[in-house]
């Protein structure tokens, strides 16, 4: 908020800067105090998306990156320079550590890798090694979706995947369409915004993200198009059938500009595990609310939203 409330503040920089936030805590599983993979080592992904212009920039299986939410952001805004030379593309995702060379050159403060390791991370790596089980082992991707007052969306994902994971391995949150997404309200569609967090390799390969996103675009009741987007397409998928758990927890908005240009804006989230942590704050309000939203034991799927705005 204070980022927004600056003269200059634009939703995508509040993205990043709340983002930035949970990396730089070591109890969520994004930059410092990840999930270590099989080696030892960290290795994060994160994206971040602009609904203004449809930019995206996203860094993938990267150490050694401070926040690599940052990384993203400086691929965000670069890949708007379209005018390069001899007729080159700027990227919209890089990996491993050419993403880091990229990040450094780009003023992305670098580190060695192992200052990405909390003694708390470390210590899980060895009791994790020992189960070899996935049960209780952190899957805190965080994220942040963000509206300014020039009516302006972006959302973004930070993620150090799942314990344990084969190193190169690549989640959902450096994936287009798959880890967040963000676009503007035009004259004739209402705008939207998520961030999505799970199993990178159910959400990847159910397309669930953009199937909610286009079905609360094309439907008033958010509620009714986001519960049965979820249920036929991520809880009924066929592509799914080889999970065992399904994992899959979102934070979204929906917003559009009535006929005499007042801004409506309604935050829903949804997630179909146990439990999801959520937070958010408009302008107008005194303090963040914070909770921890939990699924009761007759619901496939938790589901709520609120008007914001």
């Amino acid at each position: 908020m204070a980022v927004l409330n600056s003269d200059s503040g634009t939703a995508l920089e509040a993205v990043q800067a709340a983002i930035s936030e949970l990396e730089n805590d070591p109890a969520t599983n994004a930059g410092y105090g990840s999930n270590l993979t099989r080696q030892g080592t960290v290795e994060c992904d994160a994206s971040i998306m602009d609904g203004q212009q449809g930019g995206f920039g996203a860094v993938a299986a990267v150490g050694g990156i401070a926040n690599p939410i940052q990384a993203a952001y400086k691929m965000c805004k670069n890949g708007r320079e379209l005018d390069m030379p001899a007729g080159l593309v700027p990227p919209m995702v890089l990996a491993g550590p050419d993403a880091k060379a990229w990040a450094a050159a780009q003023g992305v403060a670098t580190i060695d890798n192992d200052q990405l390791t909390s003694p708390e991370s470390a210590g899980k790596y060895c009791g994790y090694l020992q189960q070899l089980s996935n049960e209780d082992i952190r899957q805190d991707t965080v994220g942040a979706i963000c509206i300014d007052a020039q009516g302006h969306c972006a959302a973004g994902v930070s993620s150090g995947g799942i314990a344990l994971k084969i190193p190169g391995r690549v989640g959902e949150a450096a994936v287009y369409g798959a880890g967040c997404w963000a676009q503007d309200a035009t004259l004739d569609t209402p705008g939207v915004a998520c961030s999505v967090s799970g199993t990178g390799e159910q959400i990847m390969r159910s397309l669930i993200t953009t199937k909610c996103m286009d079905a609360i675009v094309q439907h008033d009741d958010v509620q009714t198009a986001l519960s049965e987007t979820i249920k036929r397409s991520f809880l009924e998928s066929p592509l799914l059938r080889m999970h065992m758990e399904p994992s899959m927890g979102m934070i979204t908005l929906r917003f559009e500009r009535s006929s005499s240009g007042d801004l409506r804006a309604e935050f829903w989230y949804a997630h179909v595990t146990d439990s999801m942590g959520i937070g958010y704050m408009s302008a107008s309000s005194a303090k963040p609310t914070t909770f921890v939203s939990r699924k009761g034991r007759a619901e496939s799927i938790r589901l709520s939203g609120k008007l914001v705005r």
